[in-house]
């Protein structure tokens, strides 16, 4: 964060800098919401035929287990069509990437901000000393001897 307002910071360019940052916000929020209609389309395609009980059998099957790893994974609802998708990140769960079986829903945290509350740290009942803290080092790896 700038300890200097952004007057000062950006004098002139102000101007051209909000601009520049709205513009990139609009092209996120299209982007998210392109996915969110391609990701709808496919759900469409794969489940839409079934009756709402064989899709409901065959999402528990499909959603039950994470199809990305990371330290951790945590379940969350999908955007884009409701069933169990998949949140992970590093140690606290930030929301780096998001995954749906479902849908076939991908997103990186570019673009998670945009799609709901999928960006909102996951509070966890593990000790985060276990993620967090690395073993030590073998100084004769680490020196080559």
């Amino acid at each position: 964060m700038l300890k200097v307002h952004p007057n000062g910071y950006w004098g002139l360019y102000r101007v051209l800098h909000d601009n520049l940052v709205d513009e990139q916000v609009r092209e996120e929020r299209v982007a998210a919401e392109a996915l969110l209609v391609k990701t709808r389309s496919m759900f469409e395609r794969h489940f839409g035929h079934m009756a709402r009980k064989e899709r409901d059998v065959v999402l528990a099957a499909t959603t039950s287990q994470p199809m990305i790893t990371m330290s951790r994974e945590v379940p969350k609802q999908c955007p884009a069509c409701g069933s169990q998708g998949w949140v992970a990140g590093e140690a606290n769960v930030e929301g780096i990437a998001v995954h749906c079986a479902a849908c076939d829903l991908e997103v990186d945290s570019k673009l998670l901000f945009h799609l709901g509350d999928l960006d909102e740290d996951v509070v966890l009942d593990d000790d985060p000393h276990h993620y967090v803290d690395e073993p030590p080092v073998d100084e004769d790896i680490y020196k080559g001897r």
